[in-house]
């Protein structure tokens, strides 16, 4: 029973370790994790609650079409640092026949380029976004998922040594007889 408890915790230990390693191959410019039209946006501050509170995952799946009046998230780099922001479209703009210019209430222009999709039908999972926040930082995968494994793989090196060990110990046991 306790072999099997273990290797049940090793098998999930195995899928968390090799989920988190694609979220982080993933990641777009902006370090948002992206698999094909949807986006992991982890809400790291209270600026859009009451919808959205710190901590959440949400899951935006990317519009090909948005349309006036239409809440949008999007990558916001009026600042010194990329902010996720969600703000409703005023008007929209077609440039070329992939792209577009949003006009975003309080007149703020954006290109198509920087939006991650629209609010309606985002799946939010509570709590999760700060979960997976930590397993993504640096620090966080490699006191979670490098170092883990690095012990896993010093024991296994450990245990084929003392097992050449035990056969050479037994080859000379068995050449005095």
């Amino acid at each position: 029973m306790k072999k099997v408890l273990g290797n049940i915790i090793f098998i999930i230990y195995a899928i968390i370790a090799v989920f988190i390693t694609i979220c982080l191959l993933s990641y777009n410019e902006f370090k948002v994790t992206e698999f094909g039209d949807s986006s992991l946006v982890i809400i790291d501050n209270n600026e859009l609650a009451p919808n959205y509170n710190k901590g959440d995952l949400v899951i935006v799946n990317k519009e090909t079409r948005i349309r006036e009046n239409d809440s949008i998230f999007f990558y916001n780099t009026s600042a010194d640092k990329v902010e996720i922001t969600v703000a409703n479209v005023t008007n929209v703009e077609k440039v070329s026949n992939l792209e577009y210019t949003y006009t975003l209430e309080g007149d703020q222009a954006i290109s198509s380029e920087y939006v991650i999709g629209n609010t309606e039908g985002v799946t939010i999972i509570p709590k999760l976004g700060t979960v997976l926040g930590i397993l993504e930082s640096k620090w966080g995968f490699l006191i979670l998922i490098v170092f883990p494994s690095l012990l896993a793989f010093i024991y296994e090196i450990t245990v084929v040594f003392s097992e050449i060990r035990e056969g050479r110990t037994k080859e000379k046991e068995d050449a005095n007889e």
